[in-house]
């Protein structure tokens, strides 16, 4: 009897694993997960208190009887108790917002301008789901190096926890220092998420348990990574313009793009890099890798993973991963450097702009086999902060021959001996 106690115990154990896990995708390829992190994208709150800053002088109104509130020459400290409470922030002036506490709040961010010139503009210690919500433009600034301290602290906006973004305003990031935007948890970006700029000496958007993007537009330049989950990465929805030195989207696990408009540049390394499976699955995708050995999408296979595009709108500067699985038909073309491009796939038009530099060889794939002209003149709905157009129209160019690509033909990418190495 004791034997089976034992059992029944392990197996209602194995079965809250399994529900606090993704779901694999049902064309069952390994490990493919892309269902994002549970729960809403603004909190019901049970009071509000409105932190303003003018200069180093700081006003705040309203109170709750488990908040404390203190403020020193620009420098607010919170400590709460409270589950859903929100602070709004507003005003402009030098300082720092410090959050302590043991449950979940809400930041409403509206027309905030903040710098702090030794540390993170906001520094949230809670490990507690932190909410944000973008109202009007606002901007965050750290400092060039920070003061000594004992606390976790790694970029302009920090957390413990899980950040939840949601609201239709803008929210400019400048990371001197660290990284821009930053949890040990996971970063959610909802569907009605506004402009989100972020430029960093370091990494753009880091986070240890995976970011999840299903909608914002994203404008993001950074020394080293640009994007960089220490889990999972997926999306499913927005716009993102990544420009990077190192990868420009990284993932240390599985990474899923189904949706959305993403241009990942890198002008030294991938870019696009799974330290898992890669599944390009849907959405447009605009991916520019530096030369061999580096790669413009990358997957583990040194850990036989692979890269799988079974959908999606593709264009690739630069090689793919040796050995991927390309379920749907992949083309080849060599390319020219600084050249207008316009790819047309069924009745739908992208026209991109290639780099000054970079590889020498462009991959495409649609739905139904491409068309491809070189030397556009383009014009129609700018994204990717100006190299591209869609829906797009062009005129003048000249036909490009396409060849059916081999999927054994790219690199083995970078990021390590062989490629797919952890960053």
């Amino acid at each position: 009897m004791k034997q089976f106690w034992i059992l029944v115990l392990m197996a209602i154990g194995m079965m809250a694993c399994s529900t606090q896990n993704a779901p694999d995708d049902t064309t069952n390829q390994p490990g493919d997960t892309t269902t994002v992190s549970p729960g809403d994208t603004t909190i019901a709150t049970v009071d509000t208190i409105a932190i303003s800053w003018s200069g180093t002088n700081v006003t705040v109104s309203g109170s709750h009887d488990s908040v404390s509130v203190t403020t020193s020459n620009g420098y607010v400290t919170v400590n709460s108790t409270v589950k859903d409470i929100t602070y709004l922030l507003s005003g402009s002036g030098q300082g720092q917002l410090s959050i302590y506490g043991t449950n979940r709040h809400q930041l409403i961010l509206n027309g905030l301008t903040l710098t702090c010139s030794d540390g993170p503009a906001i520094n949230n210690q809670c490990k507690k789901s932190c909410y944000v919500f973008l109202r009007g433009t606002s901007s965050l600034t750290d400092g060039s190096s920070y003061a000594s301290s004992d606390e976790d602290r790694k970029g302009t906006f920090f957390s413990e926890g899980q950040i939840i973004i949601s609201g239709d305003g803008s929210l400019n990031i400048k990371a001197n220092y660290k990284n821009g935007l930053c949890s040990d948890d996971y970063i959610r970006f909802a569907e009605s998420t506004g402009l989100i700029t972020i430029t960093a000496v370091n990494k753009g958007i880091e986070a240890n348990e995976g970011i999840y993007f299903e909608g914002g537009t994203f404008v993001i330049n950074a020394s080293s990574e640009g994007i960089e989950s220490d889990s999972v990465l997926v999306i499913t929805g927005g716009e993102i313009y990544v420009q990077s030195t190192d990868d420009a989207i990284n993932s240390g696990d599985n990474l899923t793009i189904s949706g959305g408009l993403v241009c990942a540049y890198s002008t030294s390394s991938d870019g696009i890099d799974a330290n898992g499976n890669c599944y390009i699955k849907g959405g447009l995708i605009y991916a520019i890798g530096s030369r061999s050995p580096e790669v413009a999408i990358d997957a583990n296979s040194e850990e036989q993973k692979q890269l799988y595009v079974t959908g999606g709108t593709l264009v690739a500067v630069g090689s793919l991963e040796s050995g991927a699985s390309l379920t749907q038909t992949c083309y080849q073309a060599s390319v020219s450097a600084n050249t207008w491009y316009a790819m047309t796939v069924s009745d739908a038009t992208f026209a991109f702009k290639t780099p000054s530099t970079n590889a020498s060889t462009l991959v495409v794939s649609g739905a139904s086999q491409p068309t491809l002209m070189k030397g556009v003149t383009a014009s129609g709905t700018a994204i990717f902060n100006g190299m591209g157009y869609y829906p797009a129209s062009y005129s003048g160019g000249s036909s490009v021959s396409l060849s059916t690509y081999s999927n054994n033909s790219g690199g083995p990418g970078g990021g390590g001996p062989g490629g797919g190495g952890r960053h």
